[in-house]
């Protein structure tokens, strides 16, 4: 056997390791060690964090270190396994504070942040619960929001159309009527005729365009 050949190995060949589940895969990696993002909360935070298991309340000041928490016990439930990025729901009230949580939540767990999909403001979530689920309230996938300039400029339309005074009747009033409408629950055939009857002599509620230009729609 010349110096530069090499003899085979002898006897059965290793077994190649086993392919990973997609489960597996879909399981968080590269989490950090739990003494680097529980590092710095004071006993009661890490509490908070720490409990899995029911509901937790926190209650506490401006400054106190709320986000902090919340975020970090975001990344531990996903860190220790409980669950995946895309089942976690966490909302907040403004775009502001939703990018800052992901942010922090980002810079303790790395790329799996991408995967929390359900992380908005209450508006983002429920319009994606929307247009996933839009035709159990009459929608295609593609409906249109409309912003508060939109709608009284929609309203304004209606109102020259329908030949009613602006100056008198305007725009912003019956969208007032309508926000009061929709948070009755009033759909167009529901609304009651003594609500109709509030804005140009009933001719706000007889008018199809209007009830299911705001209310339906």
């Amino acid at each position: 056997m010349s110096a530069d050949s090499y003899p085979l190995a002898s006897g059965p060949a290793e077994a190649a390791p086993p392919q990973p589940r997609i489960s597996d895969l879909a399981r968080p990696r590269g989490a950090p060690a739990a003494s680097g993002y529980l590092e710095g909360l004071n006993p009661e935070q890490r509490r908070a964090v720490e409990t899995l298991d029911g509901p937790v309340l926190v209650l506490a000041g401006a400054g106190t270190g709320k986000t902090r928490v919340l975020t970090t016990r975001l990344a531990h439930i996903l860190a220790t396994g409980r669950a995946r990025p895309w089942e976690l729901l966490a909302v907040t009230f403004t775009n502001k504070a939703a990018r800052e949580m992901r942010e922090r939540i980002g810079h303790l767990i790395g790329p799996e942040a991408e995967g929390l999909r359900w992380l908005g403001t209450f508006h983002s979530v429920a319009a994606q619960i929307l247009r996933r689920h839009c035709e159990l309230v009459g929608l295609k996938s593609s409906f249109t929001i409309l912003d508060t300039d939109d709608q009284e400029r929609l309203l304004k339309q209606l109102i020259e159309a329908e030949g009613i005074d602006p100056k008198r009747w305007s725009a912003r009033h019956l969208a007032g009527l309508i926000d009061h409408w929709k948070n009755r629950g009033w759909t167009p055939d529901k609304l009651p005729p003594v609500e109709g009857e509030s804005f140009a002599n009933g001719r706000g509620g007889r008018s199809t365009a209007f009830t299911r230009s705001g209310c339906g729609r």
